[in-house]
């Protein structure tokens, strides 16, 4: 049996619940972030909105490797 079954299979169902929604988060800010906000604000993130956007960006990362530690 692979590493990563038996991984995921010791955890609990809270626990997989929790890296899911994590996840699906950081997935979606990604994509809006590519995809759809560039889309309706062409300049997107602009002079003005690159520093909110790299803290967005740091701590959707730090968020994910954060539940990674405390969830997985």
């Amino acid at each position: 049996m692979p590493v990563v079954l038996v991984l995921a299979a010791d955890l609990t169902t809270g626990h997989k619940v929790a890296l899911i929604i994590v996840a699906v988060a950081f997935i979606v800010f990604a994509l809006a972030s590519s995809f759809l906000i560039p889309r309706y604000k062409p300049d997107f993130p602009g002079p003005t909105g690159l520093s909110v956007f790299v803290i967005a960006s740091i701590v959707m990362f730090l968020l994910m490797v954060l539940a990674i530690n405390f969830f997985g």
